[in-house]
């Protein structure tokens, strides 16, 4: 019996390899594939992260678009159509994300150093 079962379980493991296809692909992923799918996966975050303010959704909500739409729509975007609307979020001044903010702090910053490098300069008596 023992026999038997070692036979059979053999012979199908042998029908078993021979009937599965043994196909593998392997191909090399080019840097600049990786980094395309990198940015615009970040494109794609930017967008959702824009269409999830509040004031956006106030006004998206006016034009009868739901939050879970509006979610659904940037999803359904292609890669092409989100890198253009990054793009032209890039253009708007509302859309800059900071960038007065990040210039008023380099200046007060600016204003700090030469303040503290005169005061090492001309101590007070």
């Amino acid at each position: 019996m023992k026999v038997f079962c070692c036979r059979l379980i053999s012979y199908m493991l042998m029908v078993s390899l021979i009937s599965l296809p043994f196909s593998s692909q392997a191909a090399l992923i080019g840097t600049d594939q990786v980094v395309r799918q990198a940015q615009a996966q970040s494109d794609r975050d930017r967008v959702r992260e824009v269409v999830a303010r509040a004031d956006v959704q106030k006004v998206l909500q006016s034009y009868g678009v739901t939050p879970q739409a509006a979610q659904e729509r940037v999803d359904a975007l292609t890669d092409m159509e989100i890198q253009q609307v990054t793009g032209k979020l890039d253009s708007l001044p509302a859309g800059a994300e900071g960038g007065a903010a990040i210039t008023v702090l380099l200046v007060v910053l600016l204003v700090v150093v030469i303040y503290v490098l005169l005061q090492h300069i001309y101590p007070k008596r």
